[in-house]
Formats: C-alpha cells, structure tokens, sequence
C-alpha cells in the first residue's frame, strides 16, 4: 500500500509542477500605485473575456499547488506507513 501512495503521490507531484509552469504561481503582484493591497480588475480598461482568461489561468495555478501538497502528503504518509 505504502508503493501504491508513493508512486501517487509522485504523479501529483508532477501533474502540479506541472501546471504551476504553464500557468504560473497564483499569486497577485502589487505594483507601486497599489503597494499593500491587491490589484483588482476594472471594466474600463479591460474587457471581459481578458478577466475571465486571467480567473482561469489562477485557478489552474491553485490546482497545480494544491496537487503539489497533497502529492506531498500521499509521500509523507507512504513513508510513515512503513514503519
């Protein structure tokens, strides 16, 4: 059992990383006319399709983190379970 959560948590692991390249770490950079809050979208300047492709792309982003933690964790228990 303890191979079976290893090697599932390798895959996790992998399919995060994974994701965490194509689409980035899902995270909001501040810049210097918003330093200490978060940037949020204005209609004016953007449109809607473009704000719907950047939601998109972070929640893949959070999928891809959260596959890494939870690969993370099927190791950390694999590991326990054998002794």
């Amino acid at each position: 059992m303890s191979k079976l959560l290893s090697i599932l948590g390798l895959f996790s692991n992998l399919g995060g990383v994974l994701l965490l390249l194509l689409f980035g770490m899902p995270v909001r950079v501040a810049t210097a006319a918003t330093a200490g809050t978060t940037l949020t979208w204005s209609t004016s300047s953007l449109t809607y399709q473009l704000q719907k492709f950047d939601d998109i792309y972070s929640a893949l982003g959070w999928f891809g983190l959260g596959f890494v933690i939870f690969g993370t964790f099927l190791q950390a228990l694999a590991t326990l379970e054998r002794r």
